[in-house]
Formats: structure tokens, sequence, C-alpha cells
């Protein structure tokens, strides 16, 4: 009786050891899968932060290119269309000066280089005047100071390169001036010729 008491006491601790060492392996079994679990996610986390990071750096170098290259494209076709506006700007302005020279062989341009002169000769008003005209119109010389006016009148010829034919007219006394020479005209023209044809710069 007394040994079959002792078997039961024995096996009741026995049985309680081996449940309190299950529970404890079971604890412990349960603290290393969430440590395990915390490690893979935290892994995880971490590898989908970097692809994140490498997936936006790209995206940003591939607008960074694009932009680059839509920029490069942008220069380059405004760089053609300057070229091209001064070709065209050229041209017209090329074929103006032609057909300006050719009226300064005619006999109507000694005429008109006369009205301009007295107009711009009344302009300026009263007092000693220079006229500035060509070296080609220098054969004028004395008609034009022989024009009436009520201030002296001294011709001389214009040092531009550029000046090939009209006049410019300066007061002396009131530091006046009146431009009627065909470098101005085709400064003016040139101007108009922007604006009208949407060449012009903005």
């Amino acid at each position: 009786m007394e040994s079959s008491n002792l078997t039961e006491k024995i096996n009741t601790f026995t049985s309680l050891v081996l449940k309190d060492a299950e529970e404890k392996r079971k604890k412990l079994l349960e603290n290393v899968e969430k440590e395990y679990t915390e490690r893979i996610d935290a892994k995880e986390t971490e590898l989908l932060q970097e692809a994140y990071e490498n997936i936006q750096q790209n995206l940003h170098d591939a607008q960074k290119d694009a932009n680059a290259r839509v920029l490069h494209a942008e220069l380059d076709a405004k760089k053609k269309l300057i070229l091209r506006r001064e070709e065209i700007i050229s041209e017209v302005m090329k074929a103006a000066k032609e057909k300006v020279v050719e009226f300064t062989k005619t006999d109507e341009y000694e005429k008109w280089l006369i009205s301009k002169i007295e107009k711009a000769l009344f302009e300026v008003g009263k007092g000693n005047k220079t006229v500035y005209i060509s070296s080609d119109d220098i054969r004028l010389k004395e008609k034009i100071e022989n024009i009436a006016d009520t201030g002296k009148i001294t011709v001389e010829a214009a040092s531009e390169k550029d000046f090939i034919g009209g006049a410019k007219i300066i007061n002396n006394d009131r530091k006046i001036s009146v431009d009627y020479s065909f470098k101005e005209m085709l400064s003016e023209e040139k101007q108009k010729f922007l604006q009208s044809s949407g060449l012009a710069l903005s």
C-alpha cells in the first residue's frame, strides 16, 4: 500500500515536471517563432525599402535624363530657328539694300535727295547746319550749299561705311539732327519687318 502511494506520488511529480517542461518548451518555441517572424518582417521591410529607394532613384534618373534630352532638343531647335531667322532677315535686307542702291543711280534720286534735305533744313530750325551725304553724292555739294536757308550750310561726306545714300542734317547751333539717310531708313524698315513678320524675338 505504501509502495503504491510512493509510485503514485512519483508519477504525479513526474507528470508535473513534464507538464512544466512542455509549457516552457512551448513558450520557448513561441518566443523563437516570434523573434524569427520579427526578423523576417524586418528583413522584408528593409529589402522592400531598398527596392523602393532603387525604383525612386531610377525614376529620378530617368526623369532627369528625359528632361536633359528635352532641354537639349529645345535649345537645338531654338538655335536652328535663330539661325534661320537671321538668314531670312539678311536675305530681305540685302534685297532692300540692292533696291536702294538701284534707286541712287536714277534721275529721280537727285530730286528726292534735294527735297529731303530741304525738308530736314526746315525741321532742324534756324542756325548753321552740316549736311552729311554719301561720297557718291558729294558731286551735289555746291547745289546743296546754295539751297535757300536761314544759316550757313556745310556739306560733308559721311564717314560711315554703309552710308549708301540719303542725308543726315545737324543744326550745329541748336544740337538738333534729322536723319533721312538710307542707313537709318533701312534700320527702321528692318524693325517694321520683324514686327509684321513675327520674327521679332520676345
